[in-house]
Parts: structure tokens; sequence; C-alpha cells
């Protein structure tokens, strides 16, 4: 195991000490309401998206869970999945997209990390982009790390991030954001359209969230 490799081993599980200490002492939060998001987004209708079946709940162990499709006036699809956790431990806490994806039959084709600016927001945020493939069928996966009212794309800066506010917050509450947008025969325009309802999400997401 390299040096550097070493050291985030070590503060990967100083974090989660820490972490397992703020989740005891922290109260949970009673403003987050993930069912008060908006159907309509800016020109994006959402509909209640396919139930979640009870091994994947028992598996995510999250206190809170969204599924729904938004469609854009010109009738495209995406795909929105949020997962709250209220008090993050070990054995309870975000699945990354880039462990569950390849799970379910999914292969990263290309990761990423792109910059947008959510809407009103006065910077640029980052988030994650990623290129997925399940035999035929091509998928645009974008995702950050809700903290806090911060977005972030990272694993391990999210775990940063989460260490610093169980120390100074005593709060382990994150939120995993995943927009799934289908491709076609343009990439671009997956990448176009998924950006745009990231942009006007972010915003509800920080109302619904804290």
């Amino acid at each position: 195991m390299s040096r550097g490799r070493a050291i985030a081993v070590v503060l990967m599980l100083f974090a989660a000490a820490a972490i397992a200490r703020a989740a005891v002492q922290a109260p949970v939060s009673s403003r987050t309401n993930l069912s008060a998001l908006p159907y309509t987004i800016d020109e994006w209708a959402g509909a209640e998206g396919a139930p979640i079946d009870a091994e994947t709940l028992r598996i995510l162990s999250a206190d809170s869970v969204l599924n729904r499709t938004y469609t854009a006036a010109d009738g495209g699809p995406v795909g929105l999945y949020v997962a709250y956790y209220a008090k993050q431990r070990p054995g309870v806490s975000i699945h990354s997209p880039l462990h569950c994806l390849p799970g379910t039959g999914w292969e990263a084709v290309d990761v990423s990390t792109v910059n947008m600016t959510a809407k009103g927001a006065a910077t640029r945020a980052a988030i994650r982009r990623m290129i997925v493939r399940k035999n035929d069928q091509r998928a645009l996966v974008l995702y950050w790390y809700a903290l806090h009212g911060r977005m972030i794309a990272g694993e391990i800066a999210s775990k940063v991030w989460l260490l610093a506010d169980s120390l100074r917050l005593h709060r382990s509450d994150a939120a995993l954001v995943r927009i799934v947008v289908p491709v076609g025969a343009s990439l671009a325009a997956a990448d176009e359209r998924g950006v745009a309802f990231a942009r006007e999400l972010a915003p509800r997401m920080d109302e619904v969230l804290y």
C-alpha cells in the first residue's frame, strides 16, 4: 500500500469514528421532507417512479427516499433519485453510485467531474458525471452529495466535509442526489438536458433538505 493510500485509510477511519460519535449526539432534523419537493420544477413535470422493493430499501437503510421521473416540455425524461440519511454511522451511510450501479448491471465507461452554476447561485459547484452502459442501453448519470448547503462531487471530499461538520456542528446528516438521463442518438443532448435539470433542481433540494 502506498503512503498516500495509507494516509487516506487512516483519515477515513478517523472520520468514521468521529461521525459515529456525532450520530449519537445529534438530534434528527425535523425539517427534512423530500416529499415536499415540487412536482413542477420550471418546465419539468414530475411523476412518481416505480416503487423501490423492500430488500433494496433495507440495504440502503436511508431515512427518506425519493424516486421520480421528470419530463420536459419537449417530452424528454430524466430520472431523479434522492436518499437522505439523518444520522450516518458505520453500516448506515450513503451508497456511492460508483459502487452501486455496477451491482445492478450498469458498467461505467466514463467518469468525470463537471462544474455547473445552480439557479440563483453566485458560485459554481462540482458534480459527478458518469456515462454508463447496460447491454445496448446507455445513460448519463449526474450526482452530488448534498451536505448542509454544499454540493460535493467526490466521495472522499464528502467524507472530509462530513467529518468537519461532525466535529463542528455535531451533525452527520447528508443526502445523495442522482439524476439519470437516457442517452439516445446524441450524448451532447443528454448532457444538456441533465445539466439544465440539475441547475433548476439544486435550490429546490436545499429547501426540502435544510
